[in-house]
């Protein structure tokens, strides 16, 4: 045997071309406001590159108002696709995801472990918007332009999809087997976005944010899509003739993703009780927020310079809006546990097998995530200070890493009735109490799998 670095050869793939098409939605394309819907369909009778899908657009800031008559400058939300609630996807009339209201907050927790600083703050600021704005320039008509009465002006792209969209198992899929693809977008409310007051110099955590007597809001206009069609040799079109009748169906796994709320929290321990079928379950992703994490208020300081936190700043982002902050809620000093302790039981069974500590929730995060020295390509969480104010995730794993995501290796609960707890103890009553109660949420990672038969005939195992 040859290494492959001294061997020599050459092939040619013949019969190959691509090009990109543009999009239009199906509805009308200006002054888009929060919680409305924007549809299109992909194009049919072609293979489509779903890595290539985009969304184009530019959204507009809205001033609101403070409690003491300050304008409120609009701010827009660290990643754009923070702007969207939800997102259906119909295959030739089935629907094939489960219609999530909190997709912003999927994409948001699942990105603290899986992405990295080195793509966030490259391609991220170029293309996502990845970062948040942290204080008013003395110049803001510059960064603002016509529109520094009211805030943040941007042309935006949204091009990482937490679902069917992107997550599938196969990247190119053929629509004239398939059928059309109907997606349907809903936009979030405006408590996503964050402020500044219109004061040179002022932070977007600052506190005379909070009880605005009117909140920043957003427009979109113009949105549109593009995506990629590939032209593949005839052999490609052999083969899925072949398979199809040959096979029962063409198996297509795509992650699909589940969140189970318990608010009202006012108590320093608690437990999150929900029921889950699947067939694979791969890790469980649980946060911590104020039940009022939907009322416009003041952004978190990631990278403080007061109070008990870490000796060692924040790599990265410095802050993080309100609505996307997730804390520990304990005592402690952001560099020691306390008193804190938290535990999965799935069908009575402890994991982990002792109540774990929040360096323990740290340590999870890149395992939960593969990401495994030295290999390593880091998480977003760049700091104890900015896991314990505002990023912290608690997670659980329950798939084989290093598969391939046509193979299901995670929990199958399907047929059974499972229970699963997310159980917390010693938080702080100082910040959880009955005038301040928060909420948990749970995040579940699922694989769920698309059955794709002659005559464009669909239906999905979840």
């Amino acid at each position: 045997m040859l290494p492959e670095n001294v061997d020599f050869g050459a092939d040619v793939l013949s019969g190959y071309s691509r090009n990109t098409f543009r999009i239009e939605p199906n509805s009308a394309s200006t002054g888009i406001t929060a919680g409305r819907i924007i549809q299109i369909t992909l194009p049919e009778n072609s293979v489509l590159d779903m890595k290539s899908l985009r969304m184009f657009g530019k959204v507009t800031c809205k001033s609101g108002t403070a409690s003491n008559t300050n304008k409120i400058l609009g701010v827009l939300p660290a990643n754009i696709e923070s702007l969207i609630s939800s997102i259906e996807v119909f295959v030739n009339g089935v629907q094939v995801t489960q219609n999530s209201n909190e997709y912003n907050t999927i994409c948001k927790v699942l990105k603290l472990g899986s992405y990295n600083q080195d793509a966030q703050l490259t391609t991220g600021n170029l293309v996502n918007h990845a970062k948040m704005m942290v204080s008013l320039p003395d110049d803001k008509g510059n960064i603002f332009g016509d529109n520094s009465g009211n805030g943040e002006i941007a042309d935006f792209c949204i091009d990482n999809w937490s679902n069917f969209l992107g997550t599938g198992a196969t990247r190119f899929i053929p629509t004239d087997v398939l059928g059309s693809i109907v997606v349907r977008i809903t936009l979030a409310p405006d408590s996503v976005l964050s402020g500044v007051i219109d004061i040179s110099n002022k932070k977007v955590d600052d506190a005379d944010l909070d009880g605005a007597t009117k909140a920043p809001s957003y427009t979109i206009d113009n949105p549109y899509f593009t995506i990629d069609s590939c032209v593949l040799p005839d052999a490609y079109s052999e083969l899925l003739r072949r398979r199809l009748s040959q096979d029962e169906y063409l198996p297509l796994n795509y992650k699909e993703y589940y969140t189970f709320v318990t608010s009202g929290i006012a108590a320093t321990t608690y437990s999150n009780r929900f029921a889950l079928s699947s067939g694979c379950i791969n890790s469980l992703h649980a946060v911590q927020r104020l039940d009022s994490h939907n009322v416009f208020g003041a952004a978190t300081d990631l990278n403080q310079t007061a109070g008990p936190r870490a000796p060692v700043g924040n790599t990265g982002a410095t802050s993080e809006g309100k609505f996307f902050t997730y804390k520990t809620f304990k005592a402690a000093a952001d560099y020691l546990d306390g008193d804190f302790k938290f535990q999965f039981n799935i069908n009575n069974v402890a994991n982990p097998q002792f109540l774990a500590g929040n360096k323990f929730a740290m340590a999870n995060l890149p395992y939960v995530n593969n990401k495994l020295t030295p290999r390593t390509q880091g998480i977003l969480v760049g700091g104890e200070t900015a896991f314990c104010q505002g990023q912290a995730v608690y997670t659980c794993m329950l798939s084989h890493p290093d598969m391939s995501a046509k193979v299901m290796s995670g929990l199958n609960s399907r047929g059974i009735n499972s229970q699963f707890y997310f159980q917390v103890q010693g938080l702080d009553p100082g910040q959880v109490n009955s005038t301040t109660p928060i909420s948990s949420l749970v995040v579940v990672d699922t694989t769920a799998s698309l059955r794709i038969t002659a005559g464009r005939q669909c239906s999905v195992i979840w």
